[in-house]
């Protein structure tokens, strides 16, 4: 790395002293030359703006509370805020991306040149604007994205999932595998009961029990992925995946079957049988530009579903397959009871396990 002795500094090359013939300082530049090393802070957020900042060689990042909100090259002007705003402070951190050289120029000598050289204030005032057509861009860039990802999320998610999606940007669409929950669950003898209402007294009374059924789901933070029919399917583990998802879950399964209970159908309680599994899931979206649509897909889908039809057969509320009751903590599975050798179609003979004491339905 050379020393500042052995650098020459031309600020004709600067944009901020562009235009400006006959420019005097009143100090040695030599004096306000600094190197940086990858990683070291050039300036801290909240420490008083007493200088200004030009980044004569490499690249710096600028950081508000750890997150990476643009980067500098030479040869921009960093700080530039604080002689706009009288006796403001630093509103972000920089950070050295690699070798970093500036020239820090002093508060007194930047309040100077304002005053006596209007080429310098107009310059600044340039690259100021600059910044502020760069941040209006970047905002309206975000705000597509935003309003993408609440179209395409906002009825699956709880408001506070939602937000720490938003927070980090991601294209939540793109296809993974997660280690996740399922759970289907699915409304005991709907078809017969559908078939003596009236279709918009139907729908209002469908939709008032689903709304609660995802209040619930939301709750207990799932991915609510879609209803088929007057089923409903939940997903835990994306967009996050958490140690208490299975629990989380399995709470989510008695709450939902406890306020079923409270809800009627044509004048019929509604029960319902929820099933409830664990493993590796794909999900994201699938389809074209004709057609596109986020979705879970694997075995770990088609066994809650399997484990949901069960329901009936074993004259339980919820069933559980295996992989799902060995995340579960002792006290929760000590609530259930194991039923070996049962035939899931497609599937074959399994164990499952359901929560004791239930009233067949």
């Amino acid at each position: 790395m050379p020393s500042p002795q052995q650098t020459q500094i031309d600020l004709s090359n600067i944009p901020l002293f562009a235009g400006i013939e006959d420019l005097a300082v009143t100090a040695d530049l030599q004096e306000w030359l600094h190197f940086y090393r990858d990683g070291e802070a050039i300036c801290i957020k909240g420490a008083p703006a007493d200088c200004m900042i030009v980044i004569l060689h490499g690249e710096v990042a600028i950081l508000s509370e750890d997150s990476f909100l643009v980067s500098r090259r030479a040869p921009d002007v960093l700080g530039e805020q604080g002689y706009l705003n009288s006796g403001s402070c630093r509103t972000a951190d920089a950070v050295a991306r690699g070798t970093v050289k500036v020239l820090r120029i002093p508060h007194a000598e930047v309040i100077r040149l304002l005053d006596v050289s209007p080429r310098f204030t107009q310059n600044l005032l340039k690259i100021v604007s600059a910044k502020l057509a760069e941040a209006t861009s970047e905002r309206g860039f975000r705000y597509r994205n935003e309003n993408r990802l609440m179209a395409a999320f906002s009825s699956h998610l709880a408001p506070d999932i939602t937000s720490r999606l938003l927070a980090q940007g991601d294209d939540y669409g793109r296809p993974r595998l997660i280690n996740g929950v399922v759970l289907f669950a699915d409304v005991r003898g709907f078809t017969e009961t559908s078939l003596g209402l009236p279709p918009m007294e139907l729908a209002q009374q469908l939709g008032d029990y689903l709304d609660e059924m995802v209040s619930i789901l939301h709750a207990h933070h799932a991915f609510v992925d879609k209803f088929i029919g007057d089923a409903v399917m939940g997903v835990w583990g994306f967009p996050f995946e958490s140690p208490r998802q299975m629990s989380e879950a399995f709470a989510c399964a008695k709450r939902m079957v406890a306020r079923a209970g409270t809800k009627t159908i044509g004048g019929k309680p509604v029960r319902i049988g929820v099933g409830l599994s664990a493993g590796s899931i794909f999900c994201g979206n699938v389809g074209n530009d004709l057609k596109r649509q986020f979705t879970v897909l694997g075995p770990t889908v088609n066994l809650a579903a399997r484990c949901e039809s069960a329901c009936k057969e074993l004259s339980a509320s919820i069933v559980i397959a295996e992989d799902a009751h060995a995340q579960l903590s002792p006290t929760e599975a000590a609530e259930l009871t194991a039923h070996s050798g049962v035939s899931l179609k497609g599937i074959g003979d399994v164990c499952l396990y359901t929560i004791r004491n239930e009233d067949p339905q």
